[in-house]
């Protein structure tokens, strides 16, 4: 059932609905910067559409003249041992986080955010909206949702807000309404230099080594055919598609949730030139794919699925990474999000760590007590960072 809730705070009104379909879009869009792709309704309605198993709730903040001026996003889902892999967290948090607890695990998380998107897309203020009454305010939609779902029966284990840059200005606040903070791997991030014009221009910049490195790369790929898929070829090869996304997030520690590969075809069809779906075969096999959100130029790399037998041989990961930057470059981006993982890989094309937070809170107070302990054992992973670039004079 569809729900319009709309509740009062001190000269603010949180108009809360439970589908895209029921936003209104004068409001919404009156306060979104046309940047941030991932907040705009005909990115969140492909989302929504994809993810069948999940809930979401869209909030509108109105002040007392009725004027928006803030939005928020939030997204419901169930993590179950199947999102996890349980040997994997095991090795890397040891006795904090037992195999039998994590097998055992069942939990309805609400999220402040996008579980399948990095970065600061759960909400956005108007600039005369001060940080500590945004805290307040995305803590009021949060007690409601929570509210409103434990009257259903349907209660919220944890609550999240993902995820902040280091450089965010709001992000380290979120402990005055008890949020724990929690440091998550970094996303691997290129700074493209406005000097590059073309490829060929990022490879002159690269030490010899790593310039041979680039050449054995694309000599080992250069028996694959590359193609930029449209929404033909994506249904077309659907099938293909979802089994290696699925084959990627079995693999993967941790995920919030599943998505498919009808989700990549919405998007193609939602965003068109802004989502990138490049398509990696071999004899007319799909051995692997990746996506990429264009938007404010910035390409964020999102979606990847590897056929692994074929890695070494043919060089895949490392050529979907030059791909990446080849096409930042076309498209005049800036940075390049490379998305966490690999890290060392990721640094030997030129890609730099940038940390990143979220917050958590237990709706159990007991839980949410004992949860401080636990997430200082929890750091991100540790790795080398190599340094392709020839060094400055």
């Amino acid at each position: 059932m569809k729900s319009n809730n709309n509740v009062a705070s001190t000269n603010r009104t949180l108009h809360i609905v439970d589908s895209v379909d029921l936003v209104d879009s004068n409001n919404w869009n009156f306060i979104l910067p046309s940047q941030n792709i991932y907040l705009s309704i005909p990115y969140l309605k492909a989302i929504e559409d994809g993810l069948t198993k999940a809930e979401f709730r869209y909030v509108v903040f109105l002040d007392n003249n009725s004027d928006v001026i803030g939005i928020a996003y939030f997204q419901l889902l169930w993590i179950t041992k199947n999102e996890i892999n349980s040997h994997a967290l095991v090795n890397k948090f040891g006795r904090a986080f037992p195999k039998s607890i994590i097998e055992q695990l069942k939990s309805r998380i609400l999220i402040c955010g996008n579980a399948f998107a990095t970065g600061e897309n759960g909400f956005y203020f108007s600039s005369t909206i001060g940080t500590s009454e945004k805290i307040q305010l995305l803590n009021q939609a949060f007690e409601r949702v929570v509210k409103a779902e434990k009257q259903k029966q349907k209660p919220i284990s944890i609550a999240l807000i993902k995820e902040f840059w280091s450089t965010s200005n709001i992000y380290n606040t979120f402990s005055k309404v008890s949020f724990h903070e929690l440091m998550i791997d970094v996303n691997m991030v290129v700074d493209l230099d406005s000097r590059w014009r073309t490829f060929d221009d990022y490879l002159f910049s690269l030490n010899s080594k790593f310039r041979t490195k680039a050449k054995q790369v694309f000599n080992k790929s250069d028996k694959l055919e590359i193609v930029d898929f449209d929404c033909e070829s994506i249904l077309e090869r659907i099938n293909d598609i979802n089994e290696l996304y699925h084959g990627m997030v079995d693999k993967a520690n941790f995920s919030f949730g599943r998505l498919n590969a009808n989700t990549f075809l919405l998007l193609k069809k939602t965003l068109k030139d802004s989502f990138y779906f490049k398509a990696y075969l071999l004899n007319n096999q799909l051995i692997g794919f990746a996506t990429a959100t264009h938007f404010d130029n910035i390409l964020d790399g999102n979606f990847i699925g590897i056929d692994h037998r074929f890695v070494k041989d043919y060089a895949l990961y490392q050529r979907i990474l030059y791909d990446f930057i080849d096409f930042g470059i076309k498209c005049k981006s800036k940075v390049i999000r490379l998305g966490r993982t690999a890290e060392e890989i990721k640094s030997g094309v030129g890609a730099l760590p940038k940390n990143m937070t979220f917050y958590a809170k237990h709706q159990s107070k007991f839980f949410n007590l004992i949860l401080t302990p636990f997430l200082k054992k929890v750091k991100p992973s540790e790795y080398n960072i190599r340094q392709p670039f020839k060094k400055k004079n």
